[in-house]
């Protein structure tokens, strides 16, 4: 069978087992059509007698129209996910003064949100890892959705902090929960990437955050300058860009790495013909298998030998052909079972597979096993060092990002020259009201993000990941040492425009990083478990940039642009670096 691309006309050269024969498709059909021609027997048994792996079809596929697609669902929900968290530095300031609440009140609105999100980082990723990259992103969407739009309703109708403020709190609880989730978008939209794109288009996503940014931003003129509603509504259509999510989720596949981990990769296989048929390109010939197997079938082969075909027989076998020696049978059965879950399952539990209440135990237990499991994977001896490097990076990214959004907003609502004389020893009431102006310059400040991911696009594959990250946090470290000077308004956002440029640029590069550096059976517990780490970090910033920063302005700024030159250094002592290295799907890092 000719492995040249096909006319884009709807059906698409695929190729697979004898019994399986050619496939044709049209349009959304993925029927199996046999075509049993006897003068192609040959040309089909060839075809048989090789193996790729989802990483070799990724590879051959490129980047088209099926990445396309994959994108604006990713993009969506990262506009979404910024939106909401945008609000936060607009909504705290607006109840405040309209609850009466104290700085501590303050600052609970903002960390409630990040506690859900330590949560939902968590969780989101094992869902992600257990039930599928496609069906946990539909759940933690619905969440987020549900509790933006119930955040909206206007409970109390007087200025009383109850029942208002307790609700307030758990519905941006809530939706904590499920934007803590959303990262998990980055781990789906990585494994449909080559790796020579993958760098950059995992950077470019940054693009949609700084958009989302830039909107909250507007949307808070829109409702609270120029309509002059109340931030209900700012609540209620910051969710829009949820909904719009939804009709993705009837078009996109599940990602083709998480079927193979599974060992469907029957399923596997129809979504890598799916690809091909958007990017209108043929997949690999062979049979489908994953990386570690490919690898251990070569490793298994004498040094001297050369390798004519490695051919999967009817029985389950696999014939290793060999020019200098005969045919080596090795017994699929004899391998051990790919990383799904790592338990094995012992004589006396299949025994209570017999009754119903032992299965539901068995159920339990490995359940727990397999969670245990897998957070265990992420320390073992291969990979403790990078796991534990990146908890602190993650935590700090979290802690400077949400923290110069945070204090923006305090800085911009205040008189804006030598901060000591203005920021009281004040733990109750401290109200001032954002006007028009500071509005703008929060607009500004959130477009500083999008100079940030073009500088991050550039050097991320020139340089590499780690270095990348060495430099962003050490000019991010620089921009906070500069708000020490006492200066004018317009100077001061200068320098909040810089830091809030370097520290999205810096956070994006880790994102690029950590999916990679990760194997498939772990990536999305890997991103969830560090997007929790990242959450503390969140969760305590608010007490910085909000509370500490009324006592003493000078000592905020030295927490912020010292932990840069910390997280720079860690960066540097990361072990692996990931330019231009293949995603693994299981195994060592």
């Amino acid at each position: 069978m000719s492995d040249t691309k096909p006319a884009c006309t709807g059906e698409v050269a695929v190729s697979g087992t004898p019994e399986e024969g050619r496939y044709s498709t049209t349009g959304d059909d993925y029927e199996v059509k046999e075509l049993l021609v006897e003068e192609e027997a040959e040309e089909e048994s060839a075809k048989d007698s090789q193996v790729y792996t989802v990483e070799d079809a990724v590879e051959k596929l490129g980047f088209g129209t099926f990445q396309i697609v994959v994108t604006i669902f990713s993009g969506l929900i990262w506009v979404a996910d910024a939106m909401e968290l945008m609000l936060l530095s607009v909504l705290s300031p607006l109840v405040k003064c309209q609850w009466n609440l104290t700085d501590v009140e303050e600052a609970m609105i903002t960390t409630v949100v990040f506690i859900g999100f330590l949560i939902g980082g968590l969780s989101g990723g094992i869902l992600c890892d257990k039930i599928g990259r496609k069906m946990g992103l539909l759940i933690i969407d619905l969440i987020i959705l549900i509790f933006g739009i119930l955040s909206a309703i206007p409970v109390s109708s007087d200025d009383s902090k109850i029942p208002g403020y307790p609700w307030l709190l758990l519905c941006r609880f809530g939706l904590g929960i499920g934007a803590g989730g959303a990262a998990q978008a980055v781990t789906y939209y990585a494994e449909f990437l080559p790796k020579k794109t993958r760098g950059v288009a995992i950077t470019l996503l940054e693009v949609w955050w700084a958009i989302g940014s830039i909107f909250g931003a507007l949307l808070a003129i829109l409702v609270m300058v120029v309509l002059r509603q109340t931030w209900h509504l700012y609540l209620g259509l910051a969710a829009i860009p949820l909904a719009l999510v939804l009709p993705f989720f009837l078009l996109i596949p599940e990602s083709a790495r998480f079927y193979v981990v599974q060992g469907k990769t029957a399923k596997a296989e129809r979504v890598i013909k799916r690809i091909a048929w958007f990017n209108c390109r043929s997949i690999p010939k062979g049979r489908l298998v994953t990386v570690e197997e490919k690898e251990k079938l070569m490793a298994e082969l004498p040094a001297d030998s050369e390798v004519d075909s490695v051919r999967w027989s009817q029985d389950g076998t696999i014939n290793i052909t060999r020019s200098h020696s005969a045919d080596a049978t090795v017994s699929q059965s004899e391998e051990k079972p790919l990383l799904d879950g790592g338990e094995q399952t012992t004589d006396d539990e299949n025994a209570e597979q017999f009754s119903v209440k032992g299965e539901k135990i068995m159920k339990i237990k490995n359940a727990l096993k397999n969670q245990l499991f897998i957070l265990g994977n992420l320390f073992r001896n291969d990979m403790w060092k990078t796991t534990g490097l990146l908890i602190f990076i993650w935590f700090g990214c979290a802690w400077l990002y949400y923290g110069i959004v945070l204090l923006t907003t305090q800085f911009l609502k205040y008189d804006k020259h030598c901060y000591s004389n203005v920021f009281g020893d004040n733990t109750t009431v401290n109200c001032t009201e954002l006007d028009a102006g500071d509005y703008w310059g929060i607009t500004w400040t959130a477009a500083a993000e999008l100079p940030g991911i073009l500088l991050t696009l550039v050097i991320i594959e020139l340089l590499g990941r780690k270095k990348t990250m060495f430099i962003e946090f050490i000019m991010t470290g620089l921009g906070f040492f500069l708000l020490f000077i006492c200066t004018k308004e317009v100077v001061v956002t200068v320098f909040l425009f810089i830091i809030r440029a370097f520290a999205s640029g810096v956070f994006q590069a880790v994102y690029v990083y950590t999916p990679e550096v990760y194997p498939t059976s772990i990536r999305g517990a890997s991103l969830g478990f560090h997007t929790a780490a990242a959450r503390i970090g969140a969760m305590i910033t608010p007490f910085v940039a909000q509370v500490l920063l009324k006592r003493s302005d000078y000592a905020t700024i030295s927490l912020y642009g010292g932990s840069c030159v910390v997280l720079a250094v860690l960066a540097l002592l990361l072990p692996i670096e990931t330019k231009g290295r293949s995603m693994k799907d299981s195994g060592a890092g």
